[in-house]
């Protein structure tokens, strides 16, 4: 089922996790904000959706099954659709050098979850309201 992810005066935001649970909550707080969004579970419908869609911003997780979010942030920073959508990597993992790795692969932001309201949201505002 395709969700249309574009409404008139909001911002689409494509949230690709595996945890239903969290993209639940993510899209309940993007809505109660005024933003429209959409869900893929895994990295392969992530990326179709990311290039059928273009969304404005891609909320990135990076611990996936199918090939996991690092290889598809580079994937999608390399291809000529998607290459302009800001990405913000969320995720679990604590390791501190997966952030440098998220960021030198062209990831605009990164935040770790937990994620409060607040702080996803200023992020989101922020993605999408650059200067």
């Amino acid at each position: 089922m395709r969700e249309d992810i574009f409404v008139r005066g909001r911002a689409a935001v494509l949230i690709i996790d595996d945890d239903r649970q969290f993209t639940a909550l993510v899209e309940a707080h993007l809505a109660a904000a005024g933003y429209s969004s959409a869900v893929a579970h895994d990295p392969v419908q992530g990326f179709i959706m990311a290039r059928r869609d273009r969304p404005r911003l891609i909320l990135l997780d990076i611990a996936m099954p199918a090939g996991g979010g690092l290889p598809l942030l580079k994937r999608l920073v390399r291809t000529g659709p998607t290459k302009h959508i800001p990405v913000i990597v969320v995720t679990v993992l604590q390791e501190p050098e997966l952030e440098i790795e998220a960021r030198a692969g062209g990831a605009l932001g990164f935040l770790r979850k937990p994620i409060e309201r607040e702080t996803l949201l200023a992020n989101v505002k922020a993605a999408l309201n650059p200067g």
